[in-house]
């Protein structure tokens, strides 16, 4: 045996894969980063009240940072692919960091959009959800869902963890010293992070993808993509080629653009992104104006980050379950929910409904996005996935911004939150509608695999 072949026996046998290592980073990493855009609300009060603009214009800083977040996302993904996350991730730090603490200083409105909207939104593309994710899922075959669900658990954390405290900081020492604070530890963590563990591939440490597949390799069909059988005799589930020509096709993004499933998923972000934000960018603002303490409006918020993160790991079971169409709509029903409880809250100030709010709330934006990732990768994986990804998420990144601007015109408009929460609901409900169009299950479908080797759908009449 040679002696590259013995230390990766060794491995493969008592140590940590690297790449739990890889997910562990990106999740801390994306706990921080993920704030430049979710800390906007708390903000979003104060700086109201220091200048005196209105709540659309202020607003649109946010749109014009998600904009250019999701045209940039391809780009970094592109320059990552090409010189790798430790060369590139670190400059968007720098950037982000960078915007930050000139967002600190700013005097007027156009400053606020040329460092947060601008400049903050291009550092931050490199460092944020699409090129972690695509990194992460770059380690792994088997565990590539839940490794993407806890990837993708860091806002919430980021939520529950961090925002309560950047409350406080803007309570006790103001808006622009909090912006500084947060601007250096944005600098200075993904960097030091990023230098010290983070790796695009397997190979770039020396290491290969068979020590974490490996175990999954039997093959009871030629059709099934990856199967196990439990040694006391239990089932687990696994997924099942339904359409072998789609998933054997080397898609990119030329293909992909081609097709209707693609514009489908594209049109379902959009929609989702768009529901969320036309509430959640808004939600301290709305709180305060029924009545609520800034203080508990910013525990809400760290209080739905701390249920989000158990909605995205139940979103990542239940789609590798029972599918991801059905996890999707019953996230959609668990925020139209939250969105009746949010409307009582406003009318009666009560903790107990503002806690059913944050319950289905947290439940409901977690389950949605791991069953969108997966989607993706259900319909489009394979080497191009990480572009391909990246511009998919360009529809979640263009929904946001619009309602993140619509929430903010509809209040100047109304003076209220009424239709804000009438019109979610109705494109939350259409993009439920059409993840049943674009129809990941018509590709790959979770199967149970029994001891035996029989295969069998998670429903007979689904055969």
């Amino acid at each position: 045996m040679s002696s590259i072949e013995a230390p990766d026996q060794t491995r493969t046998t008592g140590r940590l894969y690297y790449g739990w290592v890889i997910v562990a980073n990106c999740f801390f990493i994306l706990t921080l980063t993920s704030l430049v855009a979710t800390s906007f609300p708390i903000f979003y009060v104060p700086v109201l009240e220091g200048f005196n603009w209105s709540r659309g214009s202020t607003a649109i800083a946010l749109s014009i940072h998600l904009i250019l977040s999701g045209i940039a996302a391809p780009f970094a993904g592109e320059l990552i692919d090409r010189y790798g996350p430790r060369l590139i991730m670190p400059v968007g730090a720098i950037m982000t960091g960078a915007a930050l603490i000139l967002l600190s200083r700013s005097m007027a409105l156009w400053q606020v959009y040329a460092t947060f909207g601008v400049l903050g939104a291009i550092g931050c593309s490199a460092v944020h959800i699409t090129p972690l994710t695509a990194v992460a899922s770059n380690w792994f075959t088997r565990n590539r869902g839940m490794a993407i669900s806890l990837v993708v658990a860091g806002p919430g954390a980021g939520q529950l963890l961090i925002l309560p405290s950047l409350q406080l900081l803007i309570q006790r020492a103001g808006w622009r010293t909090t912006y500084l604070v947060f601007g250096l530890a944005v600098l200075i963590v993904p960097t030091i992070l990023v230098r010290l563990f983070l790796y695009r591939k397997p190979s770039d440490k020396g290491l290969t993808l068979e020590e974490e597949a490996r175990p999954q390799r039997s093959a009871l069909s030629t059709e099934v993509e990856s199967d196990r059988t439990e040694p006391n005799g239990g089932t687990t589930r696994e997924f099942v080629v339904v359409d072998k020509e789609w998933a054997e096709t080397d898609w990119t993004i030329a293909k992909a653009v081609r097709t209707q499933r693609f514009w489908s998923l594209t049109l379902v972000l959009a929609l989702v992104a768009s529901g969320f934000f036309l509430i959640g960018i808004h939600l301290i603002a709305y709180l305060e104006d029924k009545g609520y303490s800034p203080q508990i409006a910013a525990y809400v918020m760290g209080f739905q980050g701390f249920i989000n993160i158990f909605g995205t790991l139940l979103g990542g079971m239940l789609g590798d379950r029972i599918g991801r169409e059905k996890t999707l709509s019953l996230g959609v029903l668990f925020y139209i929910g939250c969105i009746v409880f949010l409307n009582l809250s406003g009318v009666v100030v009560s903790l107990f409904l503002l806690v059913c709010f944050v319950l289905l709330y947290g439940v409901g934006y977690g389950m949605a996005f791991p069953s969108l990732m997966a989607s993706v990768a259900d319909l489009f994986q394979g080497k191009h996935f990480g572009s391909i990804l990246g511009v998919l998420l360009l529809g979640g990144y263009f929904g946001a911004a619009f309602g993140t601007w619509l929430g903010g015109f509809l209040f100047d408009w109304t003076h209220g939150y009424r239709l804000n929460f009438i019109v979610a609901g109705v494109v939350m409900s259409l993009a439920a509608a059409l993840i049943w169009k674009a129809g990941p299950r018509q590709v790959r479908r979770v199967m149970k695999v029994s001891a035996t080797g029989n295969l069998m759908t998670e429903a007979s009449s689904e055969v």
